[in-house]
């Protein structure tokens, strides 16, 4: 099934919740949220054609249910708890059918653990320092006879790429620049400024 990229709706109709009585299953309703998580950052690209054809509502049904979903997964996960989006449900319906307030309640709470883990998991991540080496060089060739004899650092950084499969050890490259005396200066003074607010923090713990 191809997913329906058209122009989702922009005013949440809440009461699209109640569509979730008509699953098929309890599972086809997981399902759902399940989709809502993983499309949560582009709502036009849920699978509207298949969730309308699995509960036998209408594409334009789905596409609403599609976005009130990803509302509440989207409010669930940025505080990390079932609460504010159980409160978000209890202010915007009215006279809603405990049974459904159960389930919905009960998916997200069996769910969050998991979604949390896999939005860390998902987050761009930067390289880690694995190490790095350095030399003094002096400039033996140059345009100018004042900067004949002035030395400089060259350094090599060894970094390591964040995984992208836990199939493939992550790539080591080394980042190399040279320094000037007075730009190593800057360098360790603001490294210095680094490590003292650092310890300041830890202190306080």
């Amino acid at each position: 099934k191809k997913l329906c990229r058209r122009e989702m709706p922009t005013i949440l109709n809440w009461d699209s919740l109640s569509l979730l009585l008509g699953s098929p299953s309890k599972k086809s309703a997981l399902k759902c949220f399940s989709r809502a998580f993983v499309n949560r950052n582009a709502p036009d690209e849920m699978p509207v054609v298949v969730i309308a054809e699995e509960f036998g509502i209408a594409e334009e049904q789905a596409e609403e249910l599609s976005l009130v979903l990803v509302h509440l997964v989207k409010a669930a996960l940025y505080d990390s708890s079932v609460e504010p989006a159980m409160a978000i449900i209890d202010a915007e319906t009215r006279a809603l059918d405990p049974r459904l307030r159960a389930l919905i309640e009960q998916i997200l709470s069996s769910q969050l653990p998991d979604w949390r883990e896999a939005s860390v998991l998902s987050r761009p991540s930067l390289p880690r320092f694995v190490g790095s080496d350095w030399r003094v060089d002096v400039k033996t060739e140059s345009d100018k006879v004042s900067r004949m004899a002035v030395p400089s650092v060259l350094v090599d950084l060894k970094v390591q790429d964040q995984p992208s499969s836990t199939e493939r050890v992550p790539c080591t490259r080394h980042v190399e620049f040279e320094l000037s005396k007075e730009a190593l200066q800057t360098m360790l003074d603001g490294l210095g400024r680094i490590r003292d607010q650092l310890g300041a923090v830890a202190g306080t713990k």
